[in-house]
């Protein structure tokens, strides 16, 4: 596993415990909240909420939370569909060393607490 992918994976966990997500899943809700944070919804990316509605749904099959295996088929699917640099969008998602040492960078994604 790659350094961004553990990264990945720690913050998914992370926002799965402190939203009360069950067996290791987070919900669509809180997925949407670590993309804005992340700056992944935006102007800048061009993605929008519809855009991560829809590739969601596509991905998940109507599932209302998924577990990190599902999350990364999502993002990839998000990033195929957009034509975006899976790396980058992983990278952006679990933080690169340099940002670990941001302030901030220990927030929990999507704000919850």
């Amino acid at each position: 596993m790659s350094t961004s992918d553990k990264g990945l994976q720690a913050k998914f966990d992370l926002l799965s415990k402190s939203s009360g997500g069950k067996d290791g899943k987070v919900s669509l809700e809180n997925i949407k909240k670590w993309l804005m944070q992340a700056g992944v919804i935006g102007k800048d990316t061009g993605i929008t909420d519809s855009d991560v509605d829809s590739v969601f749904s596509k991905s998940t099959k109507d599932k209302k939370e998924i577990d990190f295996a599902e999350f990364k088929e999502f993002i990839s699917a998000l990033a195929g569909e957009k034509g975006m640099n899976l790396k980058d969008l992983t990278e952006k998602l679990g933080g690169k060393k340099s940002e670990e040492k941001e302030e901030g960078a220990g927030k929990v994604p999507g704000g919850c607490k």
